[in-house]
C-alpha cells in the first residue's frame, strides 16, 4: 500500500512533493533554562534555573539528491532496484512571533531532481503569530556555553588553557619535571623547544626561595601567567565581556595570582572579571548561531602548538595562521575552527553599521525579514557586541600602516594581514593572520568563531519580488548550495509475499547522515564524562547500528474487526516494542502502546468529514536507564544518555546528556543534586529548577526569595511524573496499516561542567593550592602531599603550605569554587509533525466503509 517501487507511487510523490502549500511543515517548539543566579552559582550556591518559552518556529523540509537502489535490508531473491529510497534534507524556518506570508518557487523534475523557476513562485497561506505577547526572539537566556565547554575539554582545564597561550603541550608537560630548566622568553611556545619547562608551580617556586635564603629559582611562577591585571587575563576577560560572559569578580576582590593583593583593574580597564563559561544570548542567537570573539581568538592561539607539530614543512607564521583561521588544518587540531576568516568577514557584513566610532559595536544585525543576500540572512538579528573586537583592529592597524609609512623598516612594526586574504583590516576590520604593533603580535585579533545554533542554519529572508514576505523557495536553495548533505535511506520496498519478517522493518532507516552505524558513546568504566575518554587507548567505543524508522510507518496488524462494523482494526497495536530513530541520540527508541485509557476513550485521527480509531505509543518506561550494556545510558543518573563524547567542535567532546523534557522518567536526585562527596566536599552546588504555572500568560518576573511563589513551581519528581502525558513524546498509528498518522517528539539536552580531580587526572594537579585555600580533593591533595619526598614534606611543613587543595572543576582558575558534574538542563524542544494527510486518513476510512458493506469474512 505504501511502497515506493511502482513508477506512479502516490507515496514517492509525496515523500519527494515540494509543493509546500499542501505539505504539512513541521512545528517546533523550544523551551529555554536561565540561570536566574548565575554568580551565585559559581561561587557554590545551588543554580536557581528557570523555565522560559515555548518559542515557536515552523520547519518546511524538501528532499534533494532523491535515488533509488537495492535495499540491503531484504532477503527476496531478486531484490527491487528501486527498493532503498536515498535522499538529502534542506530545511527552512519561519519564526512564528509575526503573521508571516511565504512564497515558494520550488518544482520536482520527473528524474526526482529539483528545480527553481521564477515562473512558478506560489504565495502560501498565511502563518499567524504563535509566540506568546510575552516571549521575544531577542529575550535573554544565562546558562552555559556549551562551545567553551568543548574548549576546556580539547586543553583538560583553564589553567592548562591559559598556560597553553604562552608555552608549548611539551613545555607544559614539562612542569615539575627533575632536570628541565626555565624556557626563555624566546623558547617560550617554540614548538622546536620541547625540553624546557614552562613554569615551575608556585609551592615548588616557594620552597625553592625559601631553600635559597629568600632568593627565588631560576623559574618563572606558574601564577604569574594567572595575575587579574596581567595582559592575558585581562584579554580573556575583555573577550568574554564582549561574548555575553558573566562577571565573576569585582574590584576589591582578592587576586587569583595567590599574591593576597586586591584586584583594581584589568590592563584593558576593566573594574570587573568576566568569564566565558556562562554566558547570556538572546534566544535569536541560542537557535541559530552566533559570534564568538573569545574563541575566535583563544581556540586558535592555543592550538597553534598543534598547528606547527602537523606540518610536514615549515611555514611562516602568516601563511600558517592563515590556513589555521581558514580551516585548512581541522583535521589536525583538537578544536575546529572552521573558516573564521569569511565567517568574520560575513559578521562585518551585517555588524558593521553598529558600531560606534570609540569602537564600541552595541547592537543586533537587520532581522532575516529585512535582508534578502542569504549570506546576511543567516546572521538576521545576531547580537554584534562580539565584532567590536574586530572593528578595534581598523584602528591598530592604521597606527601599524602609519608608523610604515614614516618608516618602512619600523622596529616592531609589521603590516597587517587578513586571513582572508582581503584589505579590509583599513574599513571595517577583518580576522588578523598577521601584524605587529609597537612589538605585540596581532595575530588571531578580530577573529570570529562561528557558534552553531541548536536548532539549524536559517536561510529564510525577504522575497524581493513579493511584499513582506519570506522567500522559502531561495531559503531552501540556500541550504542546497552551503550546508553538506546529509543522506539518509529509507527501505520502502519489501518482497512480497505473506508473513515475511522484513515486512516488520518497512520504512526503517538503512542509513543516516550518511552512515549505517554512529559511534555514541566511549565507555570507561566511569559514571560521568572525563576529558580524555575520547582518546583513552583503554576506552571501548561503543557503535549503535542505525535501525527503526522515522515515525511514518509502523509494523501493520492487517484487519482485526468483526464483519459489520465501521472499523478495520480494534485501536490496539501489535504488542511489541515498536523501535523510532532519534536524532539527537543517534539510536533508536523503543516506543510501546499507551494502554487503555479511562473510561474508554478512544484515540482517534481524522479525515476531512471522518475519523478512524488510532493507537498512541509513547517511550518505554526505562528509557535511557542504565542497562549491562556499555552505551552510557543511565550514567550518572537514570533518565540520561550521555552524548557529549561526539557533539561539539572538539575531539575530546564535552558533558552533555540528552534526556525526555523535565528529566521525566529519570531519577529523583537529578531534581537535587545536592550531593557533592565526589569532589570531596561536604557542602557545595545544588540544582533548582522552576517553571511557569501560567501557561501561555506572563507569568511576570521571577523572585526565588518569595516565599509563597504562586506564579512559578519548583520542579520535583512527584510533579513531572503529574505531568508526563504532556512531557512525553508519542506517536499515533492507524494499527491494521501500520501508518504513523502524527507524532510529537520531546526531548531535551543538559550540560556540566567538566571534573578535575587530581588523583585521576594528573594535568589538574597544575591548580593546586597548599595552603587549604580550595574547597575540594583535600584526600587527594593528602595523598599527594603524602608521596612527596621527606625533606620536602617537612619544609612545606614549616612553610604552613602542606595543606594540598584543589577547585572543584575544570573550571579551575577564574571559579574554584563550582562543583564539575552538576547537570543543568540547557534547553527541550517539542517536534510535531502530522504524516497522514487527510486524503490519507479518507483511504483508510473508504476502506474500512467498504469492509463494512462486504459482509466478507477476514483472517
Amino acid at each position: 500500500m505504501y511502497n515506493t517501487c511502482a513508477d506512479d507511487s502516490s507515496t514517492l510523490k509525496k515523500l519527494t512533493s515540494v509543493n509546500l502549500a499542501e505539505k504539512a511543515p513541521t512545528d517546533l517548539k523550544y523551551n529555554f533554562y536561565s540561570l536566574h543566579n548565575p554568580k551565585e552559582y559559581l561561587d557554590g550556591n545551588d543554580a536557581i534555573l528557570v523555565e522560559k518559552g515555548p518559542y515557536a518556529l515552523r520547519k518546511h523540509s524538501v528532499a534533494y539528491d532523491v535515488s533509488q537502489s537495492p535495499s540491503s535490508l531484504t532477503n527476496a531473491d531478486e531484490p527491487d532496484p528501486k527498493g532503498n529510497l536515498e535522499y538529502s534534507t534542506a530545511n527552512a524556518y519561519l519564526v512564528l512571533d509575526r503573521d508571516t506570508q511565504a512564497t515558494t518557487n520550488l518544482l520536482r523534475n520527473e528524474d526526482l531532481s529539483l528545480a527553481f523557476s521564477s515562473d512558478s513562485k506560489v504565495t502560501l497561506p498565511e502563518t499567524k503569530r504563535v509566540l506568546a505577547m510575552h516571549l521575544s526572539m531577542s529575550d535573554s537566556v544565562v546558562n552555559y556555553s556549551p562551545d567553551y565547554l568543548s574548549l576546556l575539554g580539547a586543553f583538560n582545564d583553564e589553567a592548562n588553557l591559559i598556560l597553553s597561550l604562552q608555552c608549548t603541550a611539551d613545555q607544559i608537560a614539562n612542569i615539575g619535571a627533575a632536570g628541565k630548566a626555565q624556557c626563555t622568553d624566546e623558547q617560550l611556545g617554540d614548538s622546536s623547544v620541547s625540553t624546557c619547562a614552562c613554569c615551575m608551580m608556585d609551592n615548588d617556586y616557594k620552597l625553592a626561595t625559601s631553600r635559597g635564603t629568600g632568593v627565588p629559582p631560576a623559574y618563572k611562577n606558574c601564577k604569574s601567567f594567572f595575575d587579574d591585571e596581567g595582559s592575558t587575563i585581562s584579554t580573556l576577560s575583555l573577550l568574554a565581556s564582549h561574548d555575553g560572559g558573566i562577571a565573576v569578580k569585582s574590584a576589591g576582590e582578592k587576586k587569583y595570582d595567590g599574591s593576597g593583593d586586591d584586584f583594581t583593574a584589568t590592563s584593558l580597564g576593566q573594574t570587573e572579571i568576566f568569564t566565558a563559561l556562562i554566558q547570556n544570548h538572546t534566544v535569536n542567537d541560542i537557535m541559530f548561531g552566533f559570534p564568538s570573539a573569545y574563541l575566535g581568538k583563544v581556540a586558535f592561539l592555543a592550538q597553534m602548538d598543534q598547528a606547527k607539530k602537523a606540518l610536514t614543512s615549515p611555514l611562516s607564521s602568516v601563511e600558517l595562521s592563515k590556513r589555521m583561521l581558514t580551516g585548512q588544518l581541522d583535521s589536525d587540531l583538537s578544536f575546529r575552527l572552521g573558516d573564521v576568516a569569511q565567517y568574520t568577514s560575513d559578521v562585518g557584513s551585517v555588524c558593521f553599521a553598529t558600531c560606534l566610532a570609540e569602537g564600541n559595536c552595541s547592537g543586533h544585525a537587520p532581522e532575516r525579514h529585512e535582508l534578502s543576500d542569504v549570506d546576511k540572512i543567516k546572521l538576521g538579528g545576531i547580537d554584534c557586541m562580539p565584532y567590536t573586537s574586530t572593528f578595534d583592529t581598523v584602528a591598530k592597524c592604521a597606527a601599524i600602516n602609519t608608523a610604515l609609512q614614516q618608516d618602512p623598516n619600523a622596529a616592531g612594526y609589521d603590516a597587517c594581514v587578513c586571513a582572508n586574504e582581503s584589505d579590509e583590516w583599513s574599513t571595517q576590520g577583518c580576522c588578523l593572520a598577521g601584524g605587529t604593533n609597537n612589538g605585540e603580535s596581532l595575530r588571531g585579533e578580530g577573529c570570529l568563531y562561528e557558534v552553531a545554533g541548536i536548532v539549524d542554519p536559517n536561510y529564510a529572508g525577504m522575497d524581493m519580488s513579493v511584499a513582506n514576505a519570506v522567500d522559502l523557495g531561495s531559503a531552501l536553495q540556500a541550504w542546497i548550495n552551503k550546508e553538506t548533505a546529509n543522506t539518509s535511506s529509507e527501505f520502502m520496498c519489501p518482497a512480497p509475499g505473506l508473513g515475511l519478517e522484513e515486512h516488520a522493518k518497512f520504512g526503517a532507516y538503512e542509513s543516516y547522515d550518511g552512515s549505517t552505524s554512529h559511534v555514541t558513546y566511549y565507555h570507561t568504566g566511569n559514571d560521568r564524562i572525563r576529558q580524555n575518554d575520547v582518546i583513552d587507548s583503554t576506552s571501548t567505543e561503543y557503535s549503535t547500528p542505525v535501525s527503526g524508522g522515522s515515525g511514518k510507518y509502523f509494523r501493520p496488524k492487517g484487519v482485526t474487526t468483526k464483519v459489520g462494523t465501521n472499523e478495520i482494526s480494534d485501536g490496539f497495536p501489535i504488542d511489541i516494542a515498536h523501535p523510532v530513530y532519534v536524532p539527537d541520540a543517534k539510536k533508536s527508541i523503543d516506543f510501546k502502546f499507551e494502554g487503555v485509557r479511562d473510561n474508554f476513550v478512544r484515540n482517534k485521527v481524522c479525515g476531512s468529514s471522518q475519523c478512524i480509531v488510532s493507537a498512541r505509543l509513547t517511550p518505554i518506561a526505562t528509557t535511557f536507564h542504565a542497562t549491562n550494556e556499555t552505551d552510557g545510558a543511565g550514567l550518572p543518573y537514570n533518565g540520561l544518555q550521555p552524548i557529549g563524547h561526539v557533539t561539539g567542535p572538539s575531539i575530546n567532546g564535552r558533558p552533555e546528556y540528552l534526556h525526555q523534557p523535565l528529566f521525566v522518567g529519570g531519577d529523583e536526585l537529578l531534581y537535587t543534586q545536592q550531593s557533592n562527596s565526589y569532589v570531596e566536599r561536604v557542602d557545595g552546588n545544588g540544582v533548582k529548577i522552576y517553571r511557569s504555572l501560567m501557561g501561555l500568560n506572563d507569568p511576570g518576573a521571577f523572585d526565588p526569595s518569595t516565599t509563597n511563589q504562586t506564579n512559578y513551581q519548583l520542579i520535583d519528581k512527584s510533579y513531572v511524573d503529574s505531568q508526563s502525558d504532556v512531557l512525553l513524546s508519542h506517536v499515533d498509528i492507524e494499527v491494521a496499516s501500520g501508518m504513523g498518522a502524527r507524532q510529537r517528539m520531546r526531548f531535551g539536552t543538559s550540560f556540566s561542567i567538566w571534573e578535575c580531580d587530581p588523583a585521576t587526572n594528573e594535568k589538574c594537579e597544575l591548580a593546586m593550592n597548599s595552603q587549604a585555600q580550595r574547597s575540594c580533593y583535600s584526600d587527594a591533595g593528602s595523598a599527594i602531599f603524602s608521596d612527596l619526598a621527606t625533606a620536602d614534606k617537612n619544609d612545606l611543613t614549616i612553610l604552613n603550605m602542606s595543606n594540598f587543595t584543589y577547585a572543584c572543576s575544570a573550571a579551575n582558575l577564574l571559579t574554584p569554587e563550582v562543583v564539575g558534574g552538576k547537570i543543568l538542563p540547557h534547553h527541550w524542544y517539542e517536534e510535531s509533525t502530522i504524516h497522514a494527510s487527510t486524503g490519507d486518513v479518507d483511504l483508510i476510512r473508504a476502506y474500512a466503509n467498504s469492509y463494512h458493506k462486504s459482509g466478507t469474512t477476514f483472517i
